[in-house]
C-alpha cells in the first residue's frame, strides 16, 4: 500500500456482530481502525477484544485523516443522526467515503443518496453474520460511486462476494426480498416438523430428513440453531418490505400458481442469460 494509505484511518459506526467483526476484521488487516458506539460498555468490550481504540463519541475523533465512515447502526433514522453529525460531514466534504451497511427500505436508501448528492455514500446492506464478518467472508450488495483503489481495497478485505447494482434502492431491496424469503422458509420448515412430529415422527428425525433432501433450504436447515435476534432480524426484514411494496409476487404466491410462477420465473432466468452471454 501507499504510504497515505497506510496512515488513513477507518471509522466504524455500530460495533454489534456485523459492524464489530468488520471493525476487527480490518484491523487485522493493518488498517488504522477506529470503532464507535453510543453504548460505552459495548464500546469498551470492542477495545479490550480487539486492540484498537473504540469510543462512543464523535467528538473524540480526529477527523483529518479519515478516509472512510463505515455505519453499521440499526435504523436508517440512526444512519440520518450519523451523517448528520458536523465530523462525519466535514471528513466526506474532504472526500471521505461513506459505505452504510444498514438495512433500509428502498425509499429511505434514495432519499439518504440525494440528501448526499456530490458525496461518496455507498449503499452496501450485508449479509453472512458475525463470524463470516471477522473472517472477510461476507457477502455485499453495492451501488453507488465507482470506487476508488483505496475503496477497492477495503472491500476487498471484507467480502469474499460482492454484487453491483445500477441504482440506489435496489441493493436494500433485493436483501428485503432475501431476508423475507428466508423468514418464509425458516418458517415453512418449522410448520413441516411440527407437522410431522404431530403424526408421531421424531422431530429431530424428521428435521434431519428436510435437512438432507428436498425440503432443504439455508434458513430452514439452521432452525435448531438461530437466535431469537437472528429470528427477529428476519422478521423486521419482512415487515419492511411490507412497509415499502403494497403487494408482491412473493406475498401472493400460494400452491396453485406454482405451476405457472415458477414456469414464469424459468423465462425470466433464461433470457436474463442469455443477455448477459452475448453483451
Amino acid at each position: 500500500m501507499q504510504k497515505d494509505v497506510d496512515a488513513a484511518r477507518v471509522v466504524v459506526v455500530g460495533l454489534g456482530g456485523i459492524g464489530g467483526g468488520i471493525a476487527h476484521r480490518m484491523s487485522e488487516r493493518g488498517r488504522h481502525v477506529i470503532g464507535v458506539d453510543l453504548d460505552s460498555d459495548r464500546a469498551n468490550e470492542w477495545q479490550q477484544r480487539s486492540g484498537c481504540p473504540a469510543v462512543s463519541s464523535f467528538d473524540s475523533i480526529e477527523w483529518d485523516d479519515v478516509r472512510c465512515v463505515f455505519i453499521a447502526v440499526r435504523t436508517a433514522p440512526q444512519v440520518d443522526v450519523v451523517l448528520a453529525d458536523h465530523g462525519v460531514r466535514k471528513a466526506m466534504d474532504g472526500g471521505a467515503s461513506a459505505f452504510v451497511a444498514t438495512t433500509m427500505t428502498p425509499s429511505d436508501a434514495r432519499r439518504l443518496a440525494e440528501a448526499h448528492r456530490g458525496r461518496r455514500v455507498f449503499e452496501l446492506p450485508v449479509s453472512g453474520g458475525e463470524i463470516k464478518a471477522r473472517e472477510g467472508e461476507l457477502t455485499g450488495l453495492m451501488t453507488g460511486p465507482h470506487p476508488t483503489a483505496f475503496e477497492k481495497t477495503l472491500l476487498q478485505d471484507i467480502f469474499s462476494t460482492l454484487f453491483q447494482f445500477d441504482d440506489y434502492g435496489q441493493p436494500s431491496l433485493l436483501k428485503l426480498v432475501n431476508n423475507t424469503l428466508a423468514a418464509r422458509n425458516l418458517l415453512n420448515a418449522a410448520a413441516a416438523v411440527a407437522t410431522a412430529h404431530e403424526h408421531g415422527v421424531d422431530a429431530f428425525l424428521a428435521s434431519n430428513v428436510i435437512r438432507s433432501s428436498s425440503g432443504s433450504s439455508v434458513a430452514g436447515d439452521a432452525l435448531i440453531t438461530l437466535s431469537g435476534n437472528q429470528i427477529d432480524l428476519l422478521r423486521k426484514d419482512a415487515r419492511l418490505l411490507g412497509d415499502e411494496l403494497s403487494s408482491s409476487p412473493l406475498d401472493l404466491a400460494s400452491m396453485n400458481d406454482i405451476v405457472s410462477i415458477v414456469s414464469a420465473t424459468q423465462g425470466l432466468l433464461t433470457t436474463a442469460h442469455t443477455g448477459r452471454t452475448r453483451s
